[in-house]
């Protein structure tokens, strides 16, 4: 039976179901770009379907290369601990990894343990379990029993090992209170211990003793918390005390943990094997290249004109050597701003929308911080250029020629991509159902749309396997592109067939600059 759309659109189409059924559907060649986030798999807040494992399958990644039009590119978020996995995966699928952007952010939240608590809410049973154990050693050999016959009238496989350990055996667990009852059956045992194995089972899941007498020092507000509606997300605010260690182990490792804030992101870049050469691959597919004037670096500050001042460009002398032949115009590099780096920063989201950034927070202004105030490529040098060049001597004796650079001003954050949003996406950017439902992991629009612009012809059309709440496909009608999403969880879904029915003006119209061939 066919597979019908979730929702639709002019210029989106939405499925609902397991991507692998969705792209096994579509034709060979049919879309030009795919912009995805990928589950990390990392068991993100317990959450079923970051664990799957379907972002290391090479399977799903050889139908995403066979949808898409050769030398069209991919680019795949990954998170810090797993995305090498993700990537050997892509290439095992057969595409090319062409480079690994880097996106540093200033809001991540650490996903650590506190060493000191976890110790203090160790609950040491130990003891007590080995007397009930015993017990129950002593109650089998009585019956004439054997742990082979225990595990065969539970249905078990070794878990009677463990109900009768001997004290050397460090995993012995106590029977659940049906659990018990039917061994006290089998075993015809006396009820002697009936009340200390109900003791035991009501603490299971409870912390230790020190726990409940930690002391409250102060409050504060975590980044994750309540989770307004059926899914807690990211961006919620939840306040919890603060608490001093009890126990005298706890005091000995307060201030350990076991993660570091994230403050970076993967993302892998790759492309699908060109047909020929790249000028014959875009000229017959309109993939094939990268997008580097709708996605170079904004020049800030004031450049300067050149005055007098040679070029790169070179014309041969009279003499049989080369010279450089001066060039009018804005001085080094290209006016229209710097090329694209796979280095993109974000500033904090405690960062103002115009004006200088000063937070200490924002790993952009700490970038400026470190580099100090620097002039690109600033006035002319004199002196003579080349004279022990490796192809022949220059013969030119005037200013040196320019070293590239637009002659601004600024800090070193002004050479890469620089996006004013959170590191997570802000709550104008999270569609939500009318339950409260959002979703915990979403990509900020201002990124996503300049991923779009990198890796799509004009006129093109985007894929999201992983589409989640349709990040993808908003970035995309914005950006002049169509798109396809697909997404197996129904709340995603519908978060994203609300965020996508809200009217979208796109920035620029590129359905109508689609070349030719396509």
């Amino acid at each position: 039976m066919p597979l019908e759309p979730y929702w639709s659109d002019d210029t989106v189409t939405l499925w609902l179901g397991d991507c692998l059924d969705v792209l096994r559907e579509m034709p060979d060649a049919s879309v030009d770009a795919i912009s995805t986030d990928p589950p990390y798999e990392i068991q993100f807040m317990s959450r079923s379907w970051d664990a799957s494992g379907i972002a290391f399958d090479p399977v799903v990644w050889r139908e995403c290369l066979r949808v898409l039009k050769p030398g069209g590119h991919l680019v795949a978020f990954g998170g810090t601990r797993t995305w090498h996995r993700v990537a050997v995966a892509i290439e095992d699928a057969g595409w090319e990894i062409r480079d690994t952007i880097m996106w540093i952010y200033g809001t991540g939240f650490p996903k650590s343990l506190d060493v000191s608590k976890a110790i203090d809410r160790t609950r040491n049973d130990q003891a007590d379990i080995l007397m009930v154990t015993a017990f129950l050693r002593a109650a089998r050999d009585a019956a004439n029993w054997t742990n082979r016959q225990i595990d065969e009238a539970f249905g078990f496989a070794g878990m009677a090992g463990h109900w009768t350990a001997k004290p050397n055996l460090k995993t012995a667990y106590v029977p659940t209170w049906e659990q018990w009852l039917h061994l006290k059956m089998l075993l015809n045992f006396d009820g002697s211990m009936d009340a200390e194995v109900w003791r035991l089972n009501g603490r299971k899941g409870q912390p230790g003793e020190a726990w409940h007498v930690r002391e409250v020092v102060g409050t504060r507000t975590t980044g994750i918390g309540t989770g307004r509606g059926s899914v807690a997300y990211i961006g919620d605010s939840d306040s919890r005390d603060i608490t001093a260690p009890a126990s005298i182990e706890a005091k000995r490792w307060e201030g350990w943990g076991t993660a570091l804030k994230p403050g970076w992101e993967p993302i892998v870049l790759a492309r699908k094997p060109l047909a020929g050469t790249v000028a014959s691959n875009v000229l017959t597919h309109g993939t094939g290249a990268l997008n580097i004037a709708a996605c170079r670096v904004e020049p800030t500050g004031e450049s300067r004109p050149r005055v007098g001042e040679a070029s790169q460009e070179t014309r041969y002398t009279d003499r049989g050597g080369t010279d450089f032949a001066p060039l009018p115009g804005v001085r080094g590099g290209a006016p229209e701003g710097r090329w694209p780096t796979n280095l993109i920063f974000s500033h904090s989201a405690s960062c103002v929308e115009d004006g200088p950034c000063d937070q200490e927070s924002c790993p952009v202004a700490e970038l400026d911080r470190q580099s100090g105030v620097t002039t690109s490529s600033g006035g002319a040098r004199g002196g003579q250029i080349g004279v022990h060049a490796t192809f022949g001597q220059f013969a030119h004796t005037g200013p040196r020629a320019n070293a590239g650079g637009l002659g601004d001003r600024g800090g070193a954050s002004r050479f890469f991509p620089t996006f004013r949003y959170e590191a997570k996406a802000p709550t104008s950017e999270r569609p939500k159902l009318p339950d409260g439902s959002a979703w915990p992991t979403v990509k900020p629009l201002a990124l996503m749309r300049w991923l779009a612009r990198l890796v799509t012809p004009p006129g093109g059309t985007i894929l999201d396997p992983f589409a989640g709440t349709g990040t993808t496909a908003e970035a995309a009608v914005l950006e002049g592109f169509r798109c396809i999403l697909i997404d197996q969880d129904p709340v995603a879904a519908e978060l994203a067939k609300t965020r996508l029915s809200k009217p979208l003006q796109p920035s620029l119209d590129l359905f109508s600059e689609a070349p030719d061939a396509l």
